[in-house]
């Protein structure tokens, strides 16, 4: 079996590789890269590397050629997905496992559109597919985890829930269902929503320290993270948690969990992956 993956040479890919290889060891693992020294490096690794790149479909149809299956990891431009979608079902890829967004019916800050176009053109090529479709990474609550360690203050804007998971688990998930394809059109991936507080006594048990844990307004929110991350993502995103209307408090584990075969780490045990 022939599997390809797109972002090889990412952090999600990079993690996706070492479970394929745990997971299919008797596949065959062929990686995307767009530069000599990005191809090096994957061969390095175990994987044949073919140069390519999302904007040029005949070059994704010439690294696509003998392939079984595609994990398709997803980008922000559904312009350029559609080209890897065409070039798949020109060589006859029998499957496509596409990392796509949770919660896709509500707004989740303009992402949705992409993946929605997405989906549609894979349903429409006939392809056997999964849409793994993912919650937010845990690494965008870095600086506010960064800051509190820091200051020995947790501050939040939101008192609403969100959906947060490690690269890792979304990369097991990934391996497992493109190795298999064997997990129907929808699997929807996220650790049970929780909330800021949630977070921050999660974090409390990940080091060991309590924390000032407060709800601040958003000039003080800023302020405070500004030394140690992008503070106007941070600042979005805590609005974007804010205003509700986007699925984040129905997400639950169960599929996830369904997915891996295992139950997921505790929160606590998540963020030790990104200290």
């Amino acid at each position: 079996m022939n599997i390809f993956i797109t972002g090889a040479t990412g952090q999600l890919g990079n993690y996706a590789i070492d479970y394929l290889k745990e997971f299919a060891p008797e596949a065959n693992l062929f990686g995307l890269a767009r530069t000599k020294p990005a191809a090096e490096k994957l061969e390095k690794r175990g994987v044949s590397a073919r140069i390519a790149d999302f904007s040029d479909k005949d070059s994704l149809v010439k690294a696509f050629d003998g392939m079984d299956r595609l994990l398709f990891i997803s980008i922000p431009q559904a312009n350029l997905q559609a080209n890897v979608v065409a070039a798949a079902k020109e060589v006859g890829i029998k499957f496509i496992a596409y990392t796509s967004i949770n919660g896709i019916k509500y707004p989740k800050m303009g992402l949705e559109s992409n993946h929605r176009q997405t989906e549609l053109l894979i349903s429409e090529s006939g392809i056997k597919h999964t849409f793994l479709r993912n919650s937010w990474y845990l690494a965008m609550a870095k600086g506010p985890i960064d800051a509190a360690i820091k200051t020995g203050k947790y501050y939040y804007l939101s008192d609403g829930k969100v959906s947060f998971a490690t690269r890792q688990e979304y990369a097991e998930a990934a391996a497992r269902a493109v190795s298999t394809a064997d997990f129907g059109e929808i699997v929807e991936l996220g650790r049970n929503a929780f909330t800021e507080i949630d977070l921050a006594h999660a974090l409390e048990k990940a080091t060991g320290k309590n924390f000032e844990i407060k709800q601040v307004d958003a000039k003080t929110y800023s302020e405070h993270l500004a030394p140690y991350s992008d503070a106007g993502f941070e600042v979005y995103m805590q609005e974007y948690i804010k205003n509700g209307n986007n699925g984040e408090s129905e997400v639950n584990q169960r599929d996830f969990e369904k997915v891996i075969g295992h139950p997921l780490a505790p929160l606590s045990k998540a963020i030790e992956t990104i200290l």
